[in-house]
């Protein structure tokens, strides 16, 4: 996968702008509410990439987009109340 279509799937997976589909549906679904993925999304994929290492790629970037994201957001919530406390 090109190094600048990764960067992509990662910025959509933190909420980003959309990428081409197949990929924007299942990376959006990635982002925001995993557990509802399907495999309808997974083999639209799938068949996109031709390859079941490049399609576990898509979807672990952007598993990492989104937690990077959650983790900006938790770490924004600890300074702020870090520093209403003092």
């Amino acid at each position: 996968m090109e190094r600048e279509f990764r960067r992509a799937i990662l910025a959509r997976g933190a909420g980003g702008p959309a990428v081409p589909e197949p990929y924007d549906a299942l990376v959006k679904e990635v982002d925001e509410e995993s557990f509802r993925v399907t495999d309808a999304q997974v083999q639209a994929v799938l068949q996109e990439t031709g390859s079941e290492r490049e399609t576990f790629e898509v979807i672990l970037t952007a598993a990492i987009g989104a937690g990077l994201r959650r983790w900006d957001a938790a770490e924004k919530v600890i300074s702020e109340a870090a520093g209403a406390a003092t």
